[in-house]
């Protein structure tokens, strides 16, 4: 798999991996609805898993208020790593 970077002026971003409900340290660094572009031309957004989500799941729903994902029913991906609820990490808009 291709490597992934921002096109967004943020430092910080690894849009292929997540930070574990249980890593605090790491977890100030962005805020839940942060938006940023990827190199691959897609939008993402930084939610937090509502539950077991599958390593690369293209069906995620964002609650637009809590920033929640859901493994089904939306246009988001997650990322390629299996996420467990709590965790958080960013999601990619399913077309450009």
């Amino acid at each position: 798999m291709a490597t992934k970077f921002t096109d967004t002026p943020k430092i910080g971003v690894a849009l292929l991996q997540k930070i574990d409900s249980a890593d605090t340290k790491r977890r100030s660094g962005h805020r839940l609805g942060s938006q940023v572009w990827g190199s691959d031309g897609k939008r993402y957004v930084y939610a937090q898993a509502g539950g077991s989500i599958s390593a690369s799941t293209t069906a995620c729903a964002i609650n637009a208020a809590t920033f929640e994902a859901a493994s089904s029913g939306g246009s988001y991906t997650s990322p390629p790593v299996a996420m467990s609820s709590g965790d958080q990490g960013w999601f990619a808009a399913s077309s450009v």
